[in-house]
This record gives structure tokens, sequence and C-alpha cells, in this order.
């Protein structure tokens, strides 16, 4: 059974019984029904079924001409509510089943961002229109999370820096870090200096303070799966959504991440602490994200 099922208020189910219920439910009822002819009598279907605001059961799945329907796969969904720019989404298929995986660098987080696919249905259009060479750019990413802890936010108005270079804005950042890429040295030394000197005022302020308070945000590759992350954001607004079926309050946060936004979703039974705005989450989290392909 799907684990993050869990996630948008399913805490109950109990087995693989319950949960093809759940699936044979949102084939029929979803209004939000998506397909695409792949070949001869052959369709692949995908609907996303909303349990709530901005979360529900998304199901992929074949059908033939005469209507009988084959489930592929099936998965809990957050939609991301802030689109995102990425330098380049690279999209590669799972080789057992109708699921897909993006790919991208991002430049604010310096690492290559690794995330589940959404809208699966778009993407095969693309390819079938023969778009699929022109690599999409926008995405909004959400998450979903099984454990989570709400800490204090931190202000760093206060904080005295122990050399007199300011440290690289994020936009400065962003295009060193294309230029690094490039080949460029000098950025390349640039952003190596400028680890040094966070890594010196991190090193001293540590020896007094607790490491929480002087990491600000995080976003760090978690386990061997390659679509999870442990993170640590500034929550910027909150929506508490109700289960339409399970009666189980969810969270969905907007968190801001190492200037990237993603809505998380997270089981109220599942997170320690009241949310506000301004303080911070910090949990593991399964990404995904829906690409715009048109």
């Amino acid at each position: 059974m799907h684990s993050y099922f869990r996630a948008i208020g399913f805490s109950k189910l109990k087995n693989k019984i319950e949960q093809n219920t759940l699936i044979k439910t949102a084939l029929k009822e979803a209004v939000d029904r998506r397909e695409i002819e792949v070949g001869t009598n052959t369709k692949v279907i995908q609907v996303f079924y909303n349990i709530g605001e901005g979360i529900g059961l998304s199901v992929v799945a074949e059908a033939d001409a005469s209507g009988t329907i084959m489930v592929d796969n099936s998965f809990p969904y957050c939609i991301g509510k802030t689109t995102t720019i990425q330098p380049d989404i690279q999209i590669d298929g799972h080789t057992d089943t109708e699921a897909y995986s993006c790919v991208s660098d991002d430049y604010n987080l310096g690492i290559t961002l690794i995330y589940k696919l959404q809208n699966v249905v778009d993407y095969v259009r693309s390819i079938w229109l023969n778009d699929y060479y022109k690599n999409p750019k926008k995405v909004k990413f959400g998450a979903l999370s099984l454990s989570g802890r709400i800490l204090y936010g931190v202000h760093l108005d206060h904080v005295s820096l122990p050399y007199e270079k300011q440290p690289i804005s994020s936009k400065e950042r962003k295009k060193l870090i294309a230029k690094a890429r490039s080949g460029d040295l000098d950025a390349l030394e640039n952003l190596t200096i400028d680890d040094m000197d966070t890594f010196s005022l991190a090193s001293k302020r540590i020896k007094e303070e607790d490491l929480l308070t002087v990491i600000d945000t995080y976003f760090i590759p978690y386990g061997i799966d390659n679509e999870h992350y442990s993170i640590l954001g500034t929550i910027k607004k909150i929506e508490e959504i109700t289960n339409e079926f399970s009666g189980e309050m969810v969270y969905n946060l907007t968190v801001l991440c190492n200037d990237i936004y993603i809505n998380v979703v997270i089981n109220s039974l599942d997170l320690e602490g009241i949310p506000k705005v301004g303080r911070r989450f910090k949990g593991i989290i399964w990404l995904q994200g829906q690409v715009s392909f048109f």
C-alpha cells in the first residue's frame, strides 16, 4: 500500500483492498480527466480526484476500444501554487510503469533536483505532438510529508559578520553558479571564497548558539530514494484542509526553502508543534512537480 496516503488524510487506510476501492471511486467520479491515444485502440488515461483543495489521488491507467480499463499506478498528490523557473528540465520514464521523474539543475540550491512528474498525460501528449525536444522550464512544486516539526523562526539582522566583505546575494550566487557550470574559473573562485567565509561565520557562532539557529534553511537529499529530501524552511502561508472522506485535518504549508516555494502537505497527526507564519518547518518530504509543457 502507498504509505503517503496518510499525508493527505487517510491514516486509517488498512490495506490494498481499501486502497483499490478508493482508486475505483477516483476513476468513476473524478472531474479532472485527461487522456491521449498512444496506439491503435489504446489510450492512456489520468484522473486527478480532489479530496480537498489542492490535494487528492491521481490514477494512471490504460483503456482499450471496448472501454476496459487497467490501472497502471496511482499516487497521492499536492498541487504547488507557485511557478518556479528551472534552467533545463529533463524527464525520464520508469521501466516498469507509466510514471516519470524530472531532473533539473537548480541554481538556488546548487544541486540537481529529482522529483516525481504529476501530469503524466500532458507529457505523453507532448511526445505524440513531437514537442518533446522542447525542454520545459516552468514547474510548480508540491510535496507530501509523513513527519515534520515546527521550529521558531530566526532573525538575522543582529548577526555580525566576522569579515568585512558582505556575503554574495542569492541573485548573484545563481549567476555565479551558472557561469561556474560553463567553466568560468573566476566565478568558481568567488563561490569558493564565499563558502569559506560562510563556514568561518558558522564555526564561530556554533560555539555559543544552537545549530538550527545558525542554519536558517537547508535542502538535503534524503535516503536512497531520489525524490526524497530533508528540508528546513520558513512558513509563508498555512491552509487547513479537511479530507472529505476520512474527516482528518491536514495542513498545506507554503514553505520558502533556499528561495524555492514548496507546498508541503502533512497530516495534522504527524506534525509536532503549532504552525504559524514566520515559524519554520523541518521534515522529510516526497517532492513532486507539475510541469508546464504548453
